[in-house]
């Protein structure tokens, strides 16, 4: 499965997430994450020896895989990509998983991600990051201001979060005006 984890919003949690998943993978199958995000976040936490699978930067790719082979490939994009890219993400693999923060601050960065992707063929989920179990409120408002943008029938998944009805879906009007 190859699975790309991105976002045009920096500081969502997208190379915490993108190490996650690539774990859960690595129980199941051989992983490799290639990390493509410019700080290297991935690849500077592997070479402390604490990961049980192989992370590469883009440049090393075709070489992990040429000496290995991953039935799982995780990909940790950089922030800030531009509207093709995302495009390119989301089809060109089999999942884009992307992290949002359920605040007021980053709500617009998750909105315009998403509408970049509507009609584009992608498969995507929209995965909560840094939700307060004892806080949901915040959850709940981003929720309701997806569906009033018009965001239709995206799984949202909350990593922390268990009494909010974790994976409930968002409705959306039939016609969007995004």
């Amino acid at each position: 499965m190859i699975i790309a984890v991105g976002s045009v919003k920096g500081g969502c949690g997208k190379s915490n997430t993108a190490i996650h998943i690539a774990t859960y993978f690595q129980t199941i199958a051989p992983t490799l994450l290639v990390d493509s995000d410019r700080v290297r976040s991935c690849v500077l936490w592997s070479r402390r020896g604490k990961l049980p699978f192989t992370v590469v930067d883009e440049k090393h790719q075709a070489k992990a895989m040429r000496e290995r082979e991953y039935k799982h490939i995780v990909f940790d994009t950089p922030g800030n990509i531009d509207d093709q890219e995302l495009r390119e993400l989301g089809t060109g693999s089999d999942l884009l998983v992307i992290p949002a923060i359920p605040e007021q601050s980053s709500n617009d960065g998750l909105i315009y991600t998403l509408q970049r992707l509507e009609g584009g063929g992608a498969n995507f989920r929209v995965l909560l990051n840094r939700v307060r179990h004892n806080r949901p409120k915040r959850a709940l408002d981003l929720r309701e201001t997806l569906a009033v943008e018009g965001i239709d029938d995206q799984e949202l998944r909350d990593s922390r979060l268990r009494g909010v009805r974790q994976g409930q879906r968002v409705r959306r009007p039939r016609q969007c005006h995004c």
